[in-house]
């Protein structure tokens, strides 16, 4: 069940959104005890993005992580390849089984472009261009994509703690190549575009999974009801509720 306690309204948003995060993680933490597998589509290179990579080496977390782009799948896999709980798989995930052509900035015009994200990928290629962008500032590369339940079964992955996509406005198809509630993950995040098509479907599964959609920190996130532990010394410790710590001025 879910209690309204109020409206709350601070005056810088965004800042709430690294410790909010955290708390949810932390939450699947101790919920599962540690024992946390996280299914990750775009993963990057493992060091930017979502704050996971100090879960995999410090928390015991384990993993299957999936990218599709060559340089970033390069980058994670040196992360891990001395970890004997974190996988790592250079592919795409869709609704379709196919080679698809992924499209990225070249090295020289992410230089360029330092207010974006590196090394960002779609198979969208209007997503990856930039104003001003001329042809050869595109490149585009073949990667095969398979459908989630595939993957799954050829691993014999039956469950997951947390899911996280990150696939650059395909993430509807990616929700969709799998039985979502199957998995039952106490936690999914979604890194999807608000008021698009796509959101609309990625919220609809979410809810048909039986997850609570929220937003956090630009994530779509699905809730599973009573499946994570709250931590509330984290919580009262942020809002600064401890004894003889003052209050922040509204």
């Amino acid at each position: 069940m879910i209690r309204d306690l109020g409206p709350y309204a601070p005056k810088r948003a965004h800042k709430l959104n690294p410790p909010l995060l955290a708390m949810l993680l932390n939450g699947v933490h101790d919920h599962h005890k540690g024992q946390v597998f996280v299914l990750q589509v775009g993963a990057g290179s493992g060091q930017v993005g979502l704050p996971l990579l100090q879960r995999f080496q410090d928390d015991g977390w384990s993993g299957l992580l999936i990218e599709p782009l060559p340089q970033n799948f390069a980058e994670l896999d040196a992360l891990h390849k001395d970890s004997d709980r974190v996988a790592v798989l250079n592919l795409g995930i869709s609704d379709v089984s196919a080679n698809l052509l992924l499209h990225s900035l070249s090295p020289e015009a992410d230089a360029r472009n330092r207010r974006i994200p590196l090394n960002r990928a779609s198979l969208i290629r209007d997503r990856i261009a930039t104003p001003g962008s001329a042809e050869d500032d595109l490149l585009a590369v073949e990667v095969p994509f398979l459908r989630m339940d595939t993957v799954l079964g050829e691993l014999g992955i039956d469950s997951a703690q947390l899911v996280a996509i990150n696939a650059g406005g395909h993430e509807a198809q990616v929700l969709q190549s799998f039985d979502l509630a199957a998995l039952d993950p106490a936690l999914v995040m979604v890194h999807s575009t608000p008021d698009t098509a796509s959101d609309d479907t990625c919220i609809a599964t979410l809810t048909t999974a039986g997850l609570y959609p929220f937003r956090v920190a630009g994530w779509l996130m699905g809730l599973a009801p009573g499946r994570l532990a709250v931590p509330l010394e984290d919580l009262l410790t942020f809002f600064r509720k401890g004894l003889g710590a003052t209050e922040d001025e509204e």
